[in-house]
């Protein structure tokens, strides 16, 4: 399984899944987290679900990245993953 990293540029709304190195992104992309991209999909699926349209806090996202890293990894454990 593949985890590439999460950075997200909360002024103008973007969240990006990369493999680039932090120099290699805008100043202002902070990094979130790892993720594959399954738990990629489904953590925009929450936002979007969440948020819509509305513009998201960093706080907030970072908040919803740790509830549901904990919740993929409490199921990856269940099963001996």
């Amino acid at each position: 399984m593949k985890y590439r990293y999460i950075y997200f540029d909360n002024d103008n709304q973007k969240i990006r899944w990369t493999q680039s190195a932090p120099e290699n992104l805008a100043p202002s992309y902070n990094y979130i987290g790892e993720s594959s991209r399954v738990e990629f999909d489904l953590l925009i699926e929450l936002l979007w679900y969440k948020y819509e349209d509305a513009n998201i806090d960093i706080n907030e996202l970072k908040k919803i990245y740790i509830e549901l890293r904990t919740f993929c990894d409490s199921i990856k454990e269940s099963f001996n993953l």
